[in-house]
């Protein structure tokens, strides 16, 4: 055990303290001693005289403080003290537990590694308990890990041997939850259902559609198997994650279809797509009639005697009272990531209204868009006894005790998280798994010349820096890039965040006769829908300039094959929903996807985050295949042909007063583009995209109804 320098100072003090004690007892009494100071000793004190000689010199000091020290325990109760010895009545300054050391313990803890197996994992290596459990008849040793794993019908006997050991080795087992749901054998009914759901939806079903809505999970091993399903079979309460594109909207249907009986039923969606879920009702189920269907519109809304109700999340909030007052016995959750967070006004709207119903159904392509924490809420609404908040957190999302409470921002048992939601309550199927014949997505990243961002003169240097936090010079560059695929007349689409960057790229198409379409936040419902069939159906309509965060979800746009981010977006999430606008069902060319990437600027931080993220959410199955290492890379050159920052000799004319009149106007959209202009370094950036979005939730980022 190691001490530090004020302890081991404390320490020698404390035994010169007593040696000199020890001394002064053992001095015989000698009157005639030539002393100038005469020291006499009692059973309980220490007297000395005022005149001070040269042999009570030395340790006339200490002597004194040892009376200090003796009168202030004996007024405070002595033997009370922790460090009073009462064998010998001796005041020990230090234990024997800290003087000897404390003995360190092997931890070890267990966890699901197969629906039928779980491992066991040391700290260290522990000769005499793996020898117990090398006793164990279905013991496995995995040479990669180096772990034992057994099967889970010997769950109590690995326990009972650890506790032989309990004072060298401490285990931290399985939660009976986990316990519970994995040693359950489903015997529901697995027969058809298919044929008690309208004969229009169950014809447009693909395969893989009619297994999502009875979807049956099943476990093949030497002996029997064991059935597990979702859908139909599970009553109507799991999360449907199938890859974006995959029609997920038909599976909630049909569900919801055989489910009639318990109807009403309330479907809850992000208001840019409330409009396509009736359309999708009017195609698929065309034996509901017409009446049946409700959008509600405002909070002065009410509701009849309607079978279905189409709102969106902002007025369930907003409406609260009004949805509470009718009993809802199906409920779809679209866009169910929405509720990732417990703490949002959102999920306790929703789950107000979900503890009532029956059925349960959620909808996300992508239901974790960072981390694990984010699954527990929706989970949560699907079965309301699952597993406590904060025992969650500390097994799967790495929980730690901080001086602020606990933090569980982490990632932790991610293996055993996967088999845990796909044996309870959610199915997610990839593109590459199940639709060999869609069209390839290949992604490239193009690193732009930083050439083209040169400032110039020194006047345009001046205004560079003036407008630099509000116009933001790197758009320069993008733009250039951006008219390039205009001038070959391609339909493509084009992400961005900013208003400003938006706003510059459809100059960019207007100055080019370029016909375009534009979605943001304040695009309303049905505005949003004309302009989307407008590009899908018009061959002239060559371009549509999205924002990541409105456009990324409801939306189908599969007339184009091209997509370029002008920018990034902090959230790995946002960006595969946003790039499988394109990539879906009905697309039938390749796509490509681009990523225009600027050195020296946040991107070099982004682009590693992202990555780092889809990592964490690859553990614990949800594939983006967002995948940096097979990816192209271009690097733009610099020609005669293109233009730098110097080109844009436009700006030299304008005046100091338009230039502010600029900068008030680009402060009016501050608020969405907070991130950039609150930053004004790079390392600035770094701190900020570390942050989760929750801390960005001042920026009014939802949909304008």
């Amino acid at each position: 055990m190691s001490y530090s320098k004020e302890e081991i100072e404390k320490k020698r003090l404390l035994a010169l303290q007593r040696r000199k004690q020890a001394q002064l007892r053992n001095i015989p009494f000698n009157p005639n001693a030539n002393t100038k100071n005469n020291v006499s000793f009692t059973s309980s004190n220490v007297i000395t005289n005022k005149n001070i000689s040269n042999t009570s010199k030395n340790f006339g000091q200490d002597s004194l403080r040892y009376v200090d020290n003796k009168a202030k325990f004996r007024n405070n109760s002595f033997k009370n003290n922790e460090k009073f010895n009462k064998k010998d009545g001796r005041f020990s300054p230090m234990s024997t537990k800290k003087f000897f050391g404390e003995k360190s313990c092997i931890t070890g803890k267990c966890y699901m590694i197969t629906d039928e197996r779980f491992t066991l994992e040391t700290s260290s290596y522990f000769p005499s308990f793996i020898e117990t459990i090398k006793t164990i008849p279905s013991r496995l040793y995995d040479m990669k890990t180096k772990q034992w794993n057994f099967l889970l019908k010997d769950y109590e006997t690995v326990m009972e041997k650890a506790i032989n050991f309990k004072s060298d080795i401490q285990i931290t087992g399985l939660p009976n939850t986990v316990l519970q749901i994995f040693r359950k054998n489903d015997t529901s009914n697995t027969k058809n259902a298919l044929s008690d759901i309208d004969p229009q939806l169950v014809k447009n079903l693909m395969p893989f559609q009619r297994e999502g809505i009875w979807y049956i999970y099943i476990i093949y091993n030497s002996i029997k198997f064991i059935i597990f399903s979702y859908g139909i079979s599970r009553g109507g309460r799991c999360m449907i994650a199938d890859d974006m594109g995959l029609g997920k909207t038909i599976q909630a249907l049909g569900i919801a279809h055989y489910f009639r009986k318990n109807w009403p039923i309330l479907i809850v969606v992000p208001a840019s797509i409330r409009y396509q879920w009736a359309e999708a009702i009017y195609t698929f189920l065309p034996s509901i009639p017409t009446h049946y269907i409700h959008q509600f519109a405002n909070t002065k809304d009410f509701i009849d005697n309607n079978k279905i109700v189409i709102t969106t999340y902002d007025l369930l909030v907003r409406a609260l009272d009004t949805f509470e007052r009718k009993m809802f016995g199906f409920i779809i959750l679209d866009e169910s990531h929405a509720l990732k967070s417990v703490k949002t006004a959102r999920f306790k709207a929703a789950k107000s209204i979900a503890k009532g119903a029956r059925h349960v159904v959620l909808l996300s392509g992508t239901p974790a868009l960072s981390k694990p924490l984010e699954l527990y809420s929706q989970i949560n609404l699907i079965m309301p006894n699952f597993m406590g908040f904060q025992e969650y957190g500390i097994r799967y999302c790495a929980g730690e005790k901080t001086l602020f409470g606990w933090d569980f921002n982490g990632s932790s048992n991610t293996q055993e998280l996967q088999l845990l939601l796909k044996r309870t309550c959610i199915i997610r199927r990839l593109k590459n798994e199940i639709l060999n014949q869609l069209p390839a997505k290949k992604r490239q990243v193009i690193i732009l010349d930083s050439e083209l961002i040169k400032t110039g003169t020194e006047q345009m240097k001046a205004m560079s820096t003036k407008l630099e936090r509000n116009l933001n010079v790197l758009l320069k560059r993008e733009l250039d890039y951006i008219s390039k695929l205009f001038a070959r007349k391609q339909k493509c689409i084009i992400f961005a965040h900013h208003h400003n960057v938006m706003n510059a790229v459809c100059k960019v198409a207007e100055s080019m006769d370029i016909k375009f379409i534009k979605i943001d936040g304040k695009t309303s419902a049905e505005h949003r829908k004309c302009q989307i069939d407008e590009f899908q159906n018009c061959d002239n309509c060559t371009a549509a300039i999205l924002s990541i965060t409105a456009a990324n979800t409801g939306i189908t746009l599969t007339a184009a094959k091209l997509v370029v981010f002008a920018e990034l977006f902090w959230n790995p999430g946002i960006l595969c929903q946003a790039e499988d606008r394109v990539h879906r069902i009905g697309q039938d060319k390749d796509v490509i996807i681009q990523y225009l990437i600027a050195k020296q600027t946040a991107d070099d931080y982004l682009w590693p985050l992202i990555q780092k993220k889809m990592n964490v959410l690859n553990k614990v199955g949800f594939d983006q295949d967002f995948s940096l290492k097979d990816i192209d890379v271009t690097v733009q050159a610099l020609n005669s042909k293109q233009s730098t920052l110097d080109s844009f000799n436009t700006f030299s004319s304008i005046s100091q007063q338009e230039i502010d009149e600029e900068m008030i106007e680009c402060n009016q959209n501050a608020t969405k583009d907070i991130m950039l202009e609150s930053q004004s370094s790079t390392e600035e950036f770094k701190q900020l995209f570390d942050s989760n979005e929750e801390d960005f939730k001042f920026c009014d980022w939802d949909e304008v109804e």
